[in-house]
């Protein structure tokens, strides 16, 4: 049973039109929700880390929308992962959050991908973009665990629309599980040719694959509609020192299956950085609609400011699906703010709920 009473306002303003953050919405969202539930621990007598355990999904149990939780839900580990962190530092703060993969609720979804074997070569086609979280690296690992060949018998063609299929968009932190189940579906048509023969001897022959993602619309007349493919979880904690500066961050992510352990800790490092800067320093002043900041004065966070960032990567999926991947392009930003309210809430007892947050060491007023 859940109790839960939301009221929206939609409202039209003059202000400079608004595009996708890192989550499409959710920073927003969880920045509030997360915040609500330190208050609801403090209420109840149990620590910011208690609350999240106890009410934590695990895998079997119903979703708010309807949707059973799979067996690679791992939402509870990664705050098992951070229980020592966060008990250890009178001044850390602590959030939790979940992330979809793929565009979902009913929405057509889907990736394809196409093996030509070239000049001796497994020659990868697909319209999948990089955004710069490594979808090139991504296929070839795939495609090469699956077919058996070394990595250097397998190459990208760029995005062309001439000559790559569909991949989709890279939104909705779907590529690595999208098109990575495309191109491994490729790759077992591939492997099956190569039971019989070399790879020289299937010269110009081409192997398609294609992922479909099935999902069910929001309110569908259903008991246990499937709103979502998948779902990555994670929980991050912000140490503060005290003087109010961020020392560390340690942040752990349920990613299904690391495809590349090194991209992904890159990748989460700067969503951190992302989310230290949206919660401490950067904002975007306006008079009268019209934007006063200039970008050096935005507060983007430097090199120099960064603390120290720990990522422990949770592998808990049973999938096939690209190996169990599934993706983090979004959610690691997404829990960073409402960690470091919750640090700060800690230090000073001050209940901070507007962002970038006020009265700290970054920002005085």
């Amino acid at each position: 049973m859940v109790n839960v009473d939301i009221e929206g306002k939609a409202v039209y303003t003059n202000n400079p039109p608004g595009g996708a953050f890192r989550g499409f919405g959710v920073p927003q969202s969880v920045f509030a929700s997360e915040t609500n539930l330190d208050l609801l621990a403090e209420k109840v007598g149990i620590s910011p880390w208690e609350i999240r355990y106890r009410n934590a999904l695990e895998p079997g149990m119903t979703m708010a929308s309807g949707q059973i939780a799979d067996e690679g839900t791992a939402i509870k580990e990664t705050l098992l992962a951070v229980k020592e962190v966060y008990e250890a530092n009178p001044y850390a703060g602590i959030a939790c959050t979940m992330k979809n993969t793929g565009i979902g609720v009913g929405v057509p979804d889907k990736a394809q991908v196409t093996i030509r074997i070239l000049d001796g070569k497994a020659l990868v086609l697909t319209s999948a973009a990089c955004l710069g979280q490594g979808m090139a690296t991504v296929l070839v690992q795939i495609v090469s665990q699956t077919c058996g060949l070394p990595s250097h018998e397998v190459e990208i063609h760029p995005p062309d629309t001439d000559r790559t299929p569909d991949a989709g968009t890279t939104t909705a932190s779907r590529q690595t599980m999208f098109t990575g189940e495309a191109a491994r579906q490729a790759s077992l048509q591939l492997r099956a040719a190569l039971s019989r023969c070399s790879l020289s001897e299937l010269e110009n022959e081409e192997y398609h694959g294609e992922y479909l993602g099935i999902t069910d619309p929001l309110n569908a007349p259903k008991e246990h509609p499937v709103n979502h493919v998948a779902y990555g979880y994670a929980t991050q904690v912000v140490v503060l020192d005290a003087q109010g500066r961020v020392t560390k961050v340690v942040a752990a992510h349920d990613v299904g299956k690391a495809i590349n352990p090194t991209a992904l800790e890159g990748q989460i490092e700067g969503a951190v950085a992302m989310g230290l800067g949206y919660a401490l320093k950067e904002d975007f002043p306006l008079t009268r609609g019209i934007p006063t900041a200039k970008f050096g004065t935005l507060g983007l966070l430097r090199s120099t400011d960064m603390p120290e960032i720990d990522v422990l990567i949770i592998e808990k999926n049973p999938s096939p699906l690209a190996y169990g991947a599934k993706g983090v392009g979004e959610i690691a930003t997404i829990p960073t703010a409402p960690a470091v309210a919750s640090a700060y809430y800690r230090l000073d007892g001050i209940m901070r709920n507007q962002l970038p947050l006020k009265g700290t060491f970054y920002r005085k007023g």
